[in-house]
């Protein structure tokens, strides 16, 4: 008998074989695992500048520069895409991304701004909106607007005297002096009409606003008052108390601010969600 014809009777005797069995199946897996690896290693080498790309660079470009991007400019922004996408990558694959502090918020931001698109957009009734508006009536209320004339003595022109020759001329102003010609010169108006009552403590400081608040609507000069600037006489001519504004006329308003804490809290409540599959471990705090 022939050593191929002893060989051939073998090869079924083999084939029967557990350990056989193993190896062909290691061969496929370890055939397939490479087959699989080298799609994806083509894959991660595979830089795909799609239409959606093409179309948000040239919004970009619009948006900055007024008109369409030509030819030139496109096949510009297409190579410093992929100039950015594949150092990206490599900086990735090198892990220069690890405990880099801006990477992190910038990819925290991008989520976050995910998280706010995937939340619903929801119309609440009009009970729901009025019990909104009347709990936070404070937001749709008009603030106190005051109307009022002032003339302004400068301690820096008359010193200590700016106070009595405030006094002096408040007699002549009531005895229908000219109000237009009287005082110092000063940066600011000498009218404002409807100024609200924050924008008067910005402009003259708290002590000024406070006086003239709770100063009603009348004909007479009052004074003299004193601002961060210095001292004046002041004539208030309208003074309108804080308004609530009635509800159909705010209730776009009132809409946009429930839709925009509710966004908000909705937002809150998914990222805690995400947060909450982490288990959060500090070194020296957790440890036993």
């Amino acid at each position: 008998m022939t050593d191929k014809t002893e060989q051939a009777r073998r090869w079924p005797v083999l084939l029967r074989e557990p350990l056989v069995h193993f190896i062909f199946a290691a061969l496929v897996v370890f055939i397939a695992w490479n087959v699989v690896a080298s799609r994806r290693a083509d894959e991660t080498r595979t830089i795909r500048v799609t239409n959606a790309d093409l179309e948000r660079l040239a919004s970009i470009y619009a948006a900055e520069a007024g008109a369409l991007p030509s030819g030139e400019d496109m096949v510009a922004m297409v190579n410093d895409y992929v100039r950015d996408e594949a150092l990206a990558r490599e900086a990735k694959r090198l892990g220069l991304d690890e405990g880099d502090t801006i990477v992190t918020r910038r990819l925290a931001q991008k989520m976050t701004f995910m998280v706010a698109d995937l939340a619903r957009e929801e119309t609440p009734d009009d009970a729901v909106l009025r019990a909104w508006y009347e709990t936070h009536a404070d937001r749709f209320t008009e603030p106190q607007k005051i109307t009022f004339q002032q003339v302004f003595f400068s301690e820096d022109t008359r010193g200590a005297k700016a106070t009595s020759d405030a006094e002096d001329m408040l007699g002549k102003l009531n005895a229908g002096g000219d109000w237009r010609e009287a005082g110092d010169p000063f940066m600011l108006q000498r009218a404002y009409g409807d100024l609200p009552l924050r924008e008067v403590v910005r402009l003259f400081g708290a002590e000024f606003a406070e006086a003239i608040a709770a100063t009603p609507a009348s004909e007479v000069w009052t004074g003299p008052v004193r601002s961060a600037l210095g001292v004046h006489l002041v004539h208030v001519s309208a003074n309108t108390p804080p308004q609530l504004q009635p509800f159909e006329d705010v209730k776009e308003a009132v809409l946009a601010d429930w839709q925009d804490q509710t966004r908000r809290e909705a937002n809150e409540k998914a990222i805690q969600d995400i947060i909450a599959r982490y288990k959060v471990e500090v070194e020296g705090i957790n440890a036993e």
